[in-house]
């Protein structure tokens, strides 16, 4: 989501450099950063240098709402504007210095004063608990610009939480009790966000029979005009999909809704043998993130995922780890989204696991997307508890390269768990030992620094790699920074 960046320059009168004129080129390099960035751009016109200088760029920068607002020391300035910038309301506050010459006469004493600014935060207002981010360079310095692109897109997905409204549909699958969280906890998290947990299965159901056939032949069309490959039970019950995806789009435009997590099973199973997994595909084909099995909390952590990467989300189970070549295999009965698959392409399949098995007879219920992901950078992220922890592990899809189920799925390698390497071994011990929900929300892209700030920001912690042993293991066993 866009957020709207607010900058003051601060300085004093006791340092000769030319600070107007670096302000206003830091400026220019700011309007083409929010360009290249995508976030708005306010500046305070005159440099701060007094308290009533400094009380009155506040105000403004509260009437414009900002969400980020970044000081930048051009000189060193005094210790007194401090708690006036830090404690400015309905925003995070970034600390900023520049570089400048190492000899002859001090010109600026930029980062000095960063420091201060620093320390004065952190001991002397340290009950107040204020987070503040520090940047160094000038504004088209590329690792500056890489530093403030992981704060722009952290704080547009904690934004875009804000005002998102969640809503589950028909329960959570039976027996997820990993599933279960306060939403309390969640609302005091991300102040603004909805969360309906009231809405039933028939519902939908409703919609879906309300639906003509006119509507669904175009979808059916195009599929045949895809060459998409279907089994005999697919074939006779796509119409059926295409009718559920429809009233599950309709029902999402009637509520507004910016997620919603649907109860997949048992009910469509045992009403019309039927699995609901490609729908759930295709809703987030369209950018409307859809989890499976009533996982709401995976649907709160997809909103995040789509809304950093720009691109369309899955969820998936965790479903084997291969030591030989470090590797992990994410998989889930059939919700994978076209995003995963542009190069593989999918055919449309049965779920396997749906259904109860006569002895030496496996029974499909229709429709899944049966797909192998293609190679790839993934991000893999969820909050987990009362979303009081978090999980992130970055690492690439492998493509068709190694043997797998039937469903959506991929082979995972080169992991990262919070931005630095682990084996598939510890991974998987990290997960059971800490006990981590079964459910794995990915998005494309490389997106793991973006996730650390945003959870820092929201005050949630980290679930740290615990390495593997033969002797009992829990959360205790985590390392440390």
């Amino acid at each position: 989501m866009r957020i709207k960046i607010g900058l003051v320059g601060t300085s004093q009168k006791s340092f000769p450099g030319p600070k107007e004129e670096v302000y206003a080129k830091i400026c220019e390099q700011m309007k083409q950063n929010a360009q290249e960035m995508g976030f708005d751009f306010v500046a305070w016109e005159k440099q701060v240098i007094y308290e009533n200088e400094a009380k009155e760029c506040v105000k403004f920068m509260e009437e414009q709402h900002v969400d980020f607002f970044m000081v930048l020391n051009v000189s060193y300035s005094a210790g007194f504007l401090t708690p006036i910038f830090y404690k400015i309301k309905g925003a995070k506050v970034g600390i900023w210095s520049i570089p400048e010459p190492h000899e002859g006469v001090t010109l600026f004493n930029s980062f000095c004063s960063n420091n201060m600014y620093q320390g004065i935060n952190t001991q002397y207002f340290k009950d107040f608990g204020i987070k503040c981010k520090w940047f160094y360079g000038m504004a088209d310095d590329p690792q500056f610009k890489r530093r403030l692109w992981v704060t722009v897109k952290a704080l547009g997905a904690i934004k875009k939480l804000k005002n998102s409204k969640v809503a589950l549909i028909g329960g959570f699958a039976p027996g997820f009790y990993d599933l279960y969280f306060d939403e309390r906890s969640v609302i005091t998290k991300l102040d603004g966000i909805q969360i309906n947990r009231l809405h039933e299965y028939d519902e939908i159901i409703k919609l879906a029979n309300e639906v003509t056939d006119e509507e669904v032949k175009p979808f059916l069309d195009d599929l045949d005009k895809k060459g998409i490959k279907c089994t005999p039970n697919v074939m006779k019950l796509r119409g059926w999909s295409i009718k559920m995806y429809l009233a599950y789009k309709k029902f999402i435009d009637m509520y507004h809704y910016d997620a919603i997590a649907v109860s997949c099973w048992p009910k469509f199973q045992d009403d019309y043998k039927y699995s609901v997994c490609s729908v759930l595909g295709m809703l987030n084909d369209d950018g409307v993130v859809a989890a499976c099995e009533g996982d709401l909390m995976s649907a709160i952590s997809m909103v995040a995922l789509q809304d950093i990467s720009d691109e369309s989300t899955s969820l998936m189970d965790f479903a084997a780890f291969d030591n030989s070549d470090d590797s992990i295999m994410l998989w889930h009965c059939g919700p994978g989204s076209l995003k995963f698959c542009r190069h593989n392409g999918y055919t449309l399949d049965e779920n396997y696991s749906g259904m109860e098995h006569p002895k030496g007879k496996i029974v499909g219920t229709a429709v899944v997307r049966n797909m192998v992901f293609d190679p790839n950078k993934i991000t893999v992220f969820r909050f987990s508890g009362d979303m009081d922890r978090y999980i992130n592990l970055t690492g690439e899809f492998m493509g068709d390269v190694k043997p797998s189920n039937c469903g959506s799925r991929g082979w995972m390698n080169h992991l990262k768990l919070n931005n630095k390497e682990i084996n598939a071994q510890d991974f998987t011990n990290t997960v059971l030992s800490s006990g981590i929900e079964h459910h794995y929300p990915m998005c494309l892209g490389d997106y793991g620094e973006v996730i650390t700030e945003m959870n820092k920001w929201l005050g949630i912690k980290p679930v740290r790699k615990i390495k593997y042993e033969n002797y009992l293991q829990d959360s205790e066993d985590m390392e440390n920074e």
